[in-house]
């Protein structure tokens, strides 16, 4: 007769959606770097919460991670802008410090506002712009970028204080 072994409760764990590192995150993630893009890609991917433990060790593991090479990053990148909503991921590695090492250009979005007609901050309006993108990685991957420019060329509006106006964002985020 067939028998399931189950040693570190993985069953229980699929059962509540949790994404779990095997024994000690932070010695799973430097093993390996990529394990750290593969759980914010797994988050967004399987709609999956990350354990606090293996949360938290996802930041110590950065130097790992940028040892990764760039076509295997782009690879659990591609994967996660497939997922069913890619912002859960992008979120998980901007809050990580992931972000800023797999796309650093995006990292100064984040916090930066835009104008009244904007309801989001540049992060934000990415994210769901990324979302709204039908489900294909290659269009997903122009609306992650499609702002990239903005932080470089952000300026006070005078008019208006508290905005920013960004002209040539386009020009500058096509450079990068």
């Amino acid at each position: 007769a067939e028998r399931l072994v189950d040693p570190f409760g993985g069953i229980a764990d699929l059962d509540a959606r949790c994404l779990r590192a095997v024994g000690d995150p932070a010695a799973r993630f430097r093993e390996d770097g990529l394990r750290v893009l593969r759980a914010v890609r797994l988050t967004a991917t399987l709609e999956f919460e990350v354990e606090p433990a293996t949360a938290a060790a996802i930041p110590c593991a950065l130097d790992s991670l940028a040892r990764v090479s760039s076509e295997r990053v782009r690879d659990e990148l591609m994967k996660l802008l497939a997922a069913p909503r890619p912002s859960v991921g992008l979120k998980l590695a901007q809050s990580t410090g992931v972000l800023g090492v797999v796309l650093p250009e995006l990292d100064p979005a984040v916090g930066l506002t835009q104008n009244r007609h904007h309801v989001f901050d540049v992060w934000e309006h990415t994210l769901a712009t990324v979302d709204a993108t039908t489900g294909d990685p290659i269009r997903r991957l122009g609306a992650l970028l499609h702002d990239v420019g903005k932080p470089k060329v952000a300026a006070p509006r005078p008019a208006a204080e508290g905005e920013n106006t960004f002209y040539r964002h386009d020009s500058v985020g096509a450079l990068l």
